[in-house]
């Protein structure tokens, strides 16, 4: 049963009141005990081929067919068009409007499930924008994306090539957002079909933002973005371009954080990448 509330989802089981369990489960076995009272005392006996069912009062019913269960439900589905998506993000002249389009944006159904809307941090218009790829349990309670353990581990990096967040210098700061803007149930992965829909909106973010150079931590956002199928591992360490509204802009693929953190190798490669994201970066000004 645990294994299961993990797959749909709850991972917390906080109440503002404590409930008696024992109480509870009296009550439901007296319950029961009552209507089998009931059925053992009104029941009719039955005839061959007939089947037995009980009406509202709880009497036998010969010959009726027992209530069906109802069906289940499908799982939300995406209730909107991409291409209407990608007019709606479109539209939006600023990122201030983009977020109050995504806060009012009911189409992806991850948004049913997460506590928030998680959409970016750091300084508009830094010359940095890291995309990452979805929020995590910090994340989706704060609202802002990058702010648990793994965040906390970024910024230590970032600190390394003489980035912060919290800078109002362009060329010191970074932009922060992610592929998708709502926290998947459990922590799951994302859906081909959530980071569509969200795509169009994390495209237009970019253009909105004006970054110099786009860091994309993790095969999510660099198979999204720049439409590949390659792993991380091969798109890592190398410059691409995404083009947003006409515009080229350089990208550097990373690995993901989770990643990082856990393996030694994976530290000493990122350290290489972010390395070549400084020299770009200062090439830049």
């Amino acid at each position: 049963m645990l294994a299961w509330y993990g797959e749909m989802g709850v991972d917390e089981a906080i109440g503002h009141e404590a409930i008696d369990r024992f109480a509870e489960s009296d009550r439901l076995a007296e319950a029961k005990a009552t209507r089998r009272a009931q059925r053992t005392a009104t029941a009719a006996p039955e005839q061959p081929g007939q089947r037995t069912a009980l009406n509202h009062a709880g009497q036998a019913q010969p010959g009726a067919q027992p209530p069906r269960a109802a069906p289940r439900q499908p799982a939300p589905a995406i209730s909107m068009a991409i291409d209407d998506v990608e007019k709606l993000a479109n539209g939006c002249t600023s990122l201030d409007e983009l977020a109050r389009a995504l806060d009012g944006f009911d189409a992806c159904p991850l948004k049913r499930t997460a506590t928030q809307l998680c959409f970016a941090d750091g300084l508009p218009g830094a010359h940095l924008m890291i995309i990452g790829d979805v929020p995590g349990r910090d994340e989706d309670e704060e609202g802002r994306p990058f702010v648990g353990r793994q965040g906390q581990f970024l910024d230590k990096m970032l600190t390394r090539i003489g980035l912060h967040r919290d800078s109002e210098d362009p060329e010191a700061s970074v932009f922060l957002c992610n592929m998708v803007f709502w926290r998947p149930p459990g922590g799951r992965e994302p859906t081909a079909a959530e980071v569509a829909i969200c795509l169009p909106f994390v495209k237009r973010a970019i253009a909105l933002a004006q970054p110099e150079v786009l860091l994309l931590l993790g095969a999510l956002p660099s198979q999204a973005l720049l439409n590949s199928r390659q792993s991380i591992t091969k798109l890592r360490g190398n410059w691409h371009k995404v083009n947003i509204s006409g515009k080229a802009t350089v990208a550097m693929p990373m690995l993901n954080l989770d990643h990082i953190t856990q393996s030694s190798q994976a530290k000493r490669t990122t350290w290489l990448d972010l390395l070549g994201v400084r020299k770009r970066l200062l090439e830049t000004r």
